[in-house]
C-alpha cells in the first residue's frame, strides 16, 4: 500500500480511495484542485502501488492497514473520505470503525454486482478478462457497454493503471465486489454518507436500498451523461462537488 499527502497540512482532511485496476493516480488531476484548502491523502491499495511487492486480498484488510495510518497520521479522524467503485468496499469499513471519527462519507458507484449463483462462474472467467485488459490497457466494447463509459473516457481510466497488477489481485477485488453487500454491518442512523452515481451505471438501485438500510440518512447524487469512474474525467466538477459536500450541514 501506498499513501501519498498532498496540499495544506492545516487544511480540512480528505482521503482519496481509488478504483479497480487504478492507483493514487486516479485523482493526478483533481488533487491540485483541492490542496490550497485540504490536506489530501491519495492511496494505492495494495496490489496497485506499482512494486510487485504487495497483493490485494480483501477489503476489510485493507481498511485495518488505512485505519492504522489514520490513528498514527490524522488523530484517527478524517473530513471527508472518498472512494470510488472498489475503493467503496474499504471504505464502508473504515465508517464502521469505532476507533476512527470521519466527519463525512462519499462512495462514488458502489455498484450492486451480486449475481447470486452466477458469482462462482463469473470468478473463473471475468478476473483473467480484467488482468489482459490491466496488461494490455484496452477495453473491449462490451465492457464499455457495461459501464456505461466512453472509449476517450476509458483511456483516460486505463492510463492510470499500474505496473505489475497480478491475476491474483484482480481475482480478490472481484470477490470484493461480488460479495461486498453480504457483509453484515450494524446501522449508522446519524452517518452523513452520499453515494454518487452516474446515469448510464447500472446496478445501483438495489446498491441504495442496501447503503439506506446501514445509512438511513443517505443523500444520492446523479451526474446526468455520467457512466462508472466518468466524475474522476470531470476534476472540476467533482472538486466543487466533493467541497459542496464536506461544507454541507
Amino acid at each position: 500500500m501506498e499513501i501519498r499527502q498532498f496540499g495544506n497540512p492545516a487544511g480540512k482532511t480528505v482521503m482519496l480511495l481509488h478504483g479497480n485496476l487504478m492507483c493514487w493516480r486516479q485523482f493526478e488531476d483533481v488533487i491540485p484542485l483541492l490542496e490550497k484548502d485540504c490536506c489530501v491523502y491519495a492511496v494505492s491499495f495494495d496490489g496497485f502501488d506499482g512494486t510487485g511487492k504487495t497483493t490485494y486480498t480483501t477489503a476489510q484488510e485493507q481498511a485495518r492497514k488505512l485505519e492504522a495510518y489514520l490513528l498514527k497520521n490524522c488523530g484517527g479522524a478524517l473530513d471527508v473520505l472518498f472512494a470510488e467503485s472498489l475503493g467503496c468496499g474499504p471504505a464502508i469499513f473504515l465508517k464502521a470503525s469505532p476507533q476512527l471519527k470521519i466527519r463525512r462519507m462519499i462512495l462514488s458507484g458502489p455498484e450492486y454486482l451480486d449475481f447470486g449463483i452466477l458469482n462462482r462462474p463469473i470468478l473463473k472467467i471475468m478476473p483473467q478478462k480484467q488482468y489482459r485488459t490491466a496488461h494490455e490497457k484496452t477495453m473491449p466494447a462490451w465492457a464499455l457497454r457495461f459501464m456505461g463509459q466512453t472509449e476517450q473516457g476509458m483511456n483516460t481510466m486505463l492510463s492510470h493503471i499500474p505496473d505489475n497488477i497480478s491475476l491474483e489481485s484482480v481475482r480478490a477485488t472481484w470477490k470484493v465486489g461480488l460479495y461486498l453487500y453480504r457483509t453484515p454491518l450494524p446501522p449508522q442512523p446519524d452517518a452523513a454518507v452520499a453515494c454518487w452515481h452516474g446515469e448510464k451505471e447500472g446496478h445501483m438501485k438495489k446498491a441504495i436500498q442496501k447503503l439506506r438500510a446501514m445509512y438511513p440518512r443517505l443523500t444520492v447524487r446523479c451526474f446526468a451523461g455520467f457512466g462508472h469512474g466518468d466524475i474522476l474525467n470531470h476534476p472540476e466538477l467533482l472538486a466543487s462537488e466533493l467541497k459542496r459536500f464536506e461544507g454541507s450541514t
